[in-house]
């Protein structure tokens, strides 16, 4: 599976925008105490995928949200029981927890880069090969 190449590592998040030049204040809504202990234990994993040209991931689910971005290229998302999209550099989208998919490199000729985002609890696996 050409696509799952990243390496997961914690993400902090500040409450600040780096690098805003906008006028207007930036104001962040704080988690109450009980959502952040639903999330002890857990961690951000970030990824850095590149699929070969005419390459795909076969079909395999997320047991949390993935979000990813695209880099370089575009991909197409199949996702069980829906039509095929098309995602160009620039663009996101989000795999919904244990949705059945494959993403394939759109172009025959040209690599597609992506960097993606899932939420999970320490140690617990971020994908499963699916049926």
């Amino acid at each position: 599976m050409a696509f799952i190449t990243g390496i997961a590592f914690g993400v902090i998040i500040s409450g600040q925008i780096a690098g805003a030049q906008q006028a207007t204040a930036y104001q962040a809504n704080r988690p109450s105490q009980n959502d952040l202990d639903e999330i002890k234990g857990s961690e951000m994993n970030v990824w850095l995928g590149e699929l070969a040209p005419g390459a795909a991931t076969g079909k395999h689910t997320h047991p949390t949200p993935r979000f990813v971005y695209v880099l370089e290229g575009a991909v197409v998302l199949e996702m069980d029981g829906k039509p095929p999209q098309t995602f160009k550099a620039g663009q996101a989208f989000a795999e919904a927890p244990n949705s059945v998919h494959i993403l394939r490199n759109a172009s025959a000729t040209e690599p597609a880069k992506a960097l993606g985002f899932q939420y999970a609890g320490k140690g617990q696996p971020l994908q499963a090969v699916a049926p």
